[in-house]
């Protein structure tokens, strides 16, 4: 697999970052520690991009992650880290009918039939969350899998972009909303254990993670790459029980059993095609 090289780093980073997020939520609002997450990665990316890409369709997208980015932080003050992955993880179960939505791509029976195990995995996975705050971090995580589909299906149109110019517009442009928005729950105690959450979110869990995802999908099918990638889940599970010690309820595990089924379902026959820019369809 010649996307094995970006998977294993990208593996790796994704499902330590759940950890330094949640840790980082200790001394700092999702909104802030987003922002100046978004800004540093921005900056370290357009160093090596040294443009930007000012246009309507990476404006919609930049708001598209960032939306997805604050929901995701804001359920991480809720939920455990390993819960927050598998939860994100959802995220192809909604990617085929906003695909159809936005590109027009239409779903198999199998890839329905798929949407509808995988739901029922999700549910079974979140029976024992069903409660006070831990309910609010499961919803919260859930919106934000569904704006991560959103933008990985807008991802297509402009798969044609140079992904560090426009990873380094999202992330500069994101930080802007992000801090106009800080305001409004504000929190900050600069420590020296904040600083090096910080640090791994804005360069190996952010400028490099989205480097790597965008790769992958530059050089492979969509669908191919999101299941690989279904892989983040599994082992952050793994380091939350090393971590911590303690095996997840039995709900939970046949929970992401039925889910990933269901997602392996959704993608036994051809998901969404990449779109083919008009230009290059016309040739």
């Amino acid at each position: 697999m010649k996307e094995i090289k970006f998977l294993i780093p990208y593996v790796v980073f994704t499902a330590f970052s759940y950890f330094f997020v949640k840790d980082g939520l200790y001394y700092a609002s999702p909104l802030i520690f987003m922002a100046m997450r978004y800004l540093i990665a921005g900056l370290l990316l357009l160093a090596f991009s040294r443009r930007l890409i000012l246009t309507k369709s990476l404006l919609a997208l930049t708001l598209l992650t960032t939306t997805s980015t604050a929901f995701w932080a804001y359920g991480l003050l809720y939920v455990s880290p390993s819960e927050s992955a598998v939860l994100s993880y959802s995220m192809p179960l909604f990617s085929l009918p906003i695909a159809f939505l936005l590109v027009s791509e239409r779903p198999s029976r199998v890839e329905i039939a798929g949407i509808f195990v995988g739901f029922a995995g999700v549910v079974l996975y979140g029976i024992p969350l069903l409660s006070g705050f831990t309910l609010l971090g499961m919803v919260l995580t859930l919106i934000n899998a569904v704006f991560w589909a959103s933008f990985t299906v807008f991802y297509r149109k402009i798969k044609d972009q140079d992904p560090v110019a426009v990873n380094a517009t999202q992330f500069i442009l994101g930080s802007a909303v992000l801090f106009a928005l800080s305001p409004l729950d504000f929190r900050l105690h600069f420590t020296s254990t904040f600083l090096i959450d910080l640090l791994w979110m804005a360069t190996l869990g952010g400028a490099l993670q989205f480097f790597l995802w965008n790769s992958m999908i530059r050089i492979s099918r969509v669908n191919r790459i999101t299941v690989l990638a279904f892989s983040v889940p599994i082992f952050t599970i793994v380091l939350d029980v090393f971590m911590t010690g303690v095996l997840p309820p039995v709900y939970s595990v046949a929970g992401v059993a039925v889910m990933f089924t269901g997602i392996a379902l959704s993608r036994f026959k051809r998901g969404i095609s990449f779109v083919v820019p008009q230009r290059a369809a016309k040739k």
